[in-house]
């Protein structure tokens, strides 16, 4: 290591010789000299050292944090993992520790390269589980928020990875029994009522995937507090898209008296008008609750460019009209496997099929023009902005854009930018699910999962094909066409809403 040395002193035997009133003066001039900064002395060798480059541990939480998580928010609104700093300890070597480090350093083996990020990765990842399981097996803290985080950041790390394309699926059952187990007391702190918020996000991924709403509300939290909060009743009203869908579309619905059916299709129709008066009360809530915020509004309005949103209503907006996506699609495609397999279908539907088809397009087309709020690129203003952020909202809003990828309804115009956007977050933000299989418009086979080592194609692909051919056939939506103008029905709140199925 080169070594610096102070000045060399003049021999003494060349130095002439100095009273001592002159010895005070020099020093106290030199004394002022260094106070000034003038001159610097150095009494002792001095080595000069390169700073340690940094560990890939540092590198990789500085990105992940910086970039996947969002900054704490300051009027309770729930962001993604916004306590994380908080609770990370980084002289630790425990479950959330290494929980984060494994999703960390694959978000950073997506962004830098560098075979290591991803191998430490794994080895965080075995850690994690074994602590995990140890942990559940035993129930000591298992209901700790550390815990709950850790089970959500695993599931992060399939987003990134794109391992199953974003399917919580093993994680599901245990996170489902520890918010159970946690009770709606939950909801009273900030972080618990972010944790139950992301928890359920992603437990309504897995009912949806899996078509299966066994976990889809812990201990009825949502619906039971979504009577006092927008936020959780619009998880409440996902809750029951996904129960009415898996009704709706199940091969036992054959076997229903034609009353339980008619009352089937009631519950689907009231809750298609709980969107649309979710949307007046949110906004209403917000006002009140959030201050600063833009307010969710109705359906279709988001498309029309009017308003600025900031980046959390806008994944809001996007989650609530997946919802609404879904629950469209699966009306339409009941009413045409009613007429695929000869069965009359119901009238009161058949005739409410054009505006459901209409909706489906506004849906879509709230969704595509909330994206860039959510990402940032829109500043208040209209001016272009940058969000450091933004694979936070990334990670909430990017199974939604893969529905709207796969839509049979979509327009070509649809679907080439919702592409765009799954590119986008695959590619420039490394959330590698959003390549993930069944997103093709022109795949044969759709999504593929495997069941039992079994593949198999997701019943939510499965009707998107079977729906593009009877469009096909017909020469009329989606990807075949453009959307038709809306028939004189009337839109959302009208009464078509509530036709009378029953007495």
């Amino acid at each position: 290591m080169p070594r610096l040395h102070g000045p060399v002193s003049v021999p003494a035997s060349r130095e002439p010789v100095q009273s001592v009133d002159q010895q005070q003066q020099q020093q106290q001039e030199e004394q002022r000299q260094r106070q000034a900064g003038q001159i610097v002395r150095w009494d002792q060798p001095v080595d000069i050292v390169r700073a340690p480059d940094p560990s890939y541990d540092d590198v990789s939480l500085f990105y992940f944090v910086r970039r996947f998580v969002s900054p704490n928010p300051e009027d309770g609104f729930p962001g993604h993992l916004s306590f994380l700093p908080s609770m990370y300890d980084s002289r630790s070597q425990g479950l959330l520790e290494n929980a984060t480090l494994c999703v960390a350093q694959m978000a950073a083996y997506n962004k830098f390269g560098g075979e290591k990020f991803r191998v430490q990765s794994y080895r965080h990842y075995g850690r994690a589980i074994r602590m995990l399981q140890e942990i559940i097996r035993s129930e000591d803290q298992a209901t700790d928020d550390k815990v709950i985080t850790s089970i959500l950041l695993l599931c992060t790390l399939k987003d990134i990875s794109g391992e199953a394309a974003g399917d919580p699926g093993e994680h599901a059952p245990g996170l489902f029994y520890l918010i159970e187990k946690r009770g709606p007391e939950q909801i009273v702190t900030s972080r618990g009522a972010e944790l139950l918020f992301l928890a359920l996000i992603r437990l309504q991924v897995y009912s949806f995937l899996h078509d299966d709403d066994t976990y889809v509300d812990p201990g009825a939290i949502a619906t039971a507090w979504g009577v006092f909060d927008p936020l959780l009743r619009a998880l409440a009203m996902m809750s029951r898209t996904v129960s009415l869908r898996n009704r709706l579309l199940s091969p036992d619905h054959a076997l229903l008296d034609p009353q339980e059916q008619a009352a089937l299709l009631q519950s689907c129709f009231e809750t298609l008008d709980d969107f649309h008066n979710w949307d007046a009360e949110a906004a209403a809530y917000w006002r009140n609750t959030f201050e600063g915020r833009t307010t969710p509004t109705a359906l279709g309005e988001v498309a029309a460019g009017t308003t600025h949103y900031d980046p959390e209503t806008a994944c809001i907006i996007i989650l609530v009209r997946s919802e609404r996506l879904i629950l469209l699609m699966s009306m339409i495609a009941y009413h045409h496997y009613q007429q695929h397999h000869s069965t009359i279908p119901d009238p009161c539907l058949t005739a409410c099929v054009p505006i459901l088809e209409q909706h489906v397009h506004l849906a879509i087309e709230d969704m595509l023009a909330s994206v860039p709020y959510a990402l940032g690129d829109v500043g208040p203003g209209g001016a272009p902005g940058t969000l450091a952020h933004d694979g936070a909202a990334a990670i909430v809003i990017v199974q939604s854009i893969r529905l709207v990828a796969s839509c049979a309804l979509a327009s070509p115009e649809q679907l080439r930018r919702a592409t765009a956007v799954l590119a986008r977050l695959d590619a420039g933000i490394g959330i590698r699910a959003a390549a993930g299989p069944g997103l093709r418009v022109d795949e044969q086979e759709g999504e593929e999962g495997v069941d039992d080592g079994v593949v198999k194609s997701s019943r939510w692909m499965r009707e998107q094909k079977f729906l593009r051919e009877r469009l096909a056939a017909r020469g009329g939506l989606g990807a075949m066409g453009t959307p038709p103008a809306p028939p004189a029905l009337g839109l959302a709140g009208e009464e078509w809403f509530l036709p009378p199925y029953v007495g």
